[in-house]
């Protein structure tokens, strides 16, 4: 099943350090879900949210078992794993991404994370320590 990145894993350098390589990806988005900043993290939480706007992020198709297993040890049990319907350029598609449980919720500060502010500040720091680092 392919993956739906909304945060650091959206970055193909990062994604390439956990798993060795970029998979083939495109341009992918949920609905009625907000991406949020972590409180004292440099990466995002997603959250299912009524009233939830778009989520732009990556679909990364062609995931191997041994790099779903790399991920998952990455992301360690910090998020869940949840099948979404994700709207890409050629129509909808399942995928799984990383979800933070309603539980961990007290986790999130609220302000919505944002890309390009991070990867302008903090890609470079973030990819030094994304081996012990959570992404997203």
């Amino acid at each position: 099943m392919p993956l739906f990145a909304y945060g650091t894993l959206m970055f193909a350098p990062v994604i390439r350090s956990v798993i060795g390589r970029v998979p083939e990806c495109c341009p992918a988005a949920i609905n009625g879900y907000r991406r949020l900043e972590v409180i004292g993290e440099l990466f995002p939480g997603l959250v299912k949210e009524s009233g939830g706007g778009k989520v732009d992020g990556i679909l990364y198709s062609n995931i191997r078992q041994l790099e779903w297993e790399r991920l998952i040890a990455f992301e360690d049990n910090f998020y869940e794993l949840e099948q979404l319907s994700v709207i890409c350029p050629d129509g909808g598609r399942l995928a799984l991404a990383y979800v933070v449980p309603l539980s961990r919720r007290s986790i999130l500060s609220g302000k919505p994370w944002d890309a390009e502010f991070f990867r302008a500040e903090y890609l470079p720091r973030f990819l030094l320590n994304a081996s012990g680092s959570r992404a997203d």
